[in-house]
């Protein structure tokens, strides 16, 4: 089974909170993929929410406190989830881009507008998944799209990030299959690169944002542009 998500729904109507529930458990039975699903009854009671979610459902008209003024406060305080505002009034779509609101489901909740916005969240979740390798005999957990790349160094696999290099004993063949396909991409016998980290493709090497350079195979040139090209179009 895929990585799942997690998520959460604001919302003052119960009848709201069990459409979303068992629609969500035949989205997840349709995808092959894990979810969990909290329930907020309040904006209230969301400002309180404390767990990491990968989105939000968040309702507009909620009494005491709405859902766009309960947005603005998240923001204020630095939490940026994925929020998918839900409403019946289209007129209030305005003032939802304004606190930067990912999608918007309308109501009444239909399968098909709610599964294609749990899609676009997910397209967007590329690289959070987490590895585990070492630093110093210590053993740590590094969040995919941290990685700049993966070098293979004899029996050893070095992980670079922005900040820090872990070691492995994995070989490099066997991260082939741990890491986030759609982020990552074997572009020499030695190496694996992050696509999202590149700044530009040359003849033989990958320049990333950071300024290192990484080889590029002869072979794996082409694809590795057709993979940053749609990394860079669907994804960033």
């Amino acid at each position: 089974m895929e990585v799942g998500i997690k998520s959460a729904i604001c919302d003052d109507e119960r009848h709201v909170h069990g459409t979303v529930h068992k629609l969500m458990d035949e989205y997840v039975k349709q995808r092959g993929i894990s979810y969990e699903m909290h329930h907020i009854f309040s904006a209230q009671e969301l400002l309180s929410f404390e767990d990491e979610i990968d989105f939000l459902l968040l309702d507009i008209d909620m009494p005491q406190m709405d859902g766009i003024e309960a947005a603005r406060i998240l923001n204020a305080r630095g939490i940026n989830y994925k929020i998918v505002m839900l409403t019946s009034k289209a007129e209030r779509f305005k003032e939802a881009f304004k606190i930067g609101a990912f999608r918007f489901v309308t109501k009444p909740i239909i399968a098909d507008e709610l599964f294609e916005a749990v899609d676009e969240v997910r397209e967007r979740m590329v690289g959070m998944g987490k590895i585990q390798a070492y630093r110093n005999g210590i053993l740590f957990e590094i969040v995919q799209r941290d990685i700049l790349y993966l070098m293979a160094d004899g029996n050893m696999v070095l992980i670079f990030t922005e900040c820090e290099a872990y070691r492995s004993e994995k070989p490099l063949r066997e991260w082939i299959n741990e890491l986030d396909k759609r982020m990552f991409f074997v572009c020499h016998r030695s190496y694996i690169v992050n696509i999202g980290k590149i700044a530009e493709i040359e003849k033989e090497v990958a320049i990333l944002n950071s300024g290192e350079k990484v080889p590029i195979a002869r072979r794996k040139r082409s694809e590795l542009q057709q993979s940053f090209m749609v990394f860079d179009t669907r994804r960033r």
